[in-house]
């Protein structure tokens, strides 16, 4: 078989070479269109929440402030035998529940008072379920102990968070603690000759302290609602 050639048809008369040219690219491009769009034609749905989906984090606050005589009050020419109190209140002000209270001491600079395990300074700590009455050391409520006595030197040692405060493993939102410091120099003896302090007295010796309370957040949950 003989192939033949067929040439173009000639444009109509009177419209030039390039208008002809962009008019036949014109085609093409709307051709190509045409297909491109029944290629990638879909059909689409969506769904959305009506209101917003509202998610918060929690707060958790622990607050410490003086019940009457508390932290803000010094103490001062402790002798042995001696035994100070001072009373705070510390209260769960966040909306998360907490756990696990501790407490940490920490003394600006050690001495005698802070190092010396035996005759250094020494802390009890009760409870009241409600606030402590200082003016009489009472509690109108039922009491129970919080830590055993300790001294400075092993709260210390312990450092931070601290060393756990009993029955406040669970600390309630809202929850208000009520506690009584109760400070003892111990019992000893020392012989001043002529004016001059012993070697390793404990006179005239002074406790800078900072006491410290933590908790940590409730234990994590997975819940459905």
């Amino acid at each position: 078989m003989t192939a033949t050639y067929a040439p173009p048809a000639p444009m109509p008369a009177g419209r030039p070479r390039g208008l002809r040219a962009l008019i036949a690219m014109s085609a093409m491009i709307g051709a190509l269109f045409l297909v491109g769009n029944s290629v990638f034609a879909a059909l689409d749905a969506t769904a959305s929440n009506p209101s917003a989906h509202g998610i918060s984090s929690g707060t958790l606050k622990l607050d410490l402030t003086n019940n009457g005589v508390g932290f803000g009050t010094a103490i001062a020419d402790m002798a042995p035998g001696d035994q100070a109190r001072r009373y705070v209140t510390l209260t769960n002000s966040g909306s998360l529940a907490g756990k696990d209270l501790k407490l940490a001491a920490a003394a600006a600079a050690g001495s005698k008072l802070t190092t010396d395990g035996t005759n250094g300074l020494q802390v009890t700590i009760d409870r009241c379920t409600v606030a402590w009455t200082p003016a009489t050391n009472t509690c109108g409520g039922t009491t129970s102990s919080a830590l055993a006595q300790t001294s400075f030197q092993t709260l210390i040692a312990a450092g931070s968070p601290g060393t756990a405060l009993s029955g406040l493993s669970s600390i309630t939102v809202g929850q208000v603690i009520y506690l009584r410091f109760t400070f003892l120099l111990p019992d000893q003896a020392e012989t001043t000759v002529n004016g001059v302090l012993p070697s390793g007295t404990i006179q005239g010796l002074t406790a800078n302290m900072t006491w410290t309370f933590d908790e940590v957040q409730r234990t994590a949950t997975d819940t459905s609602a």
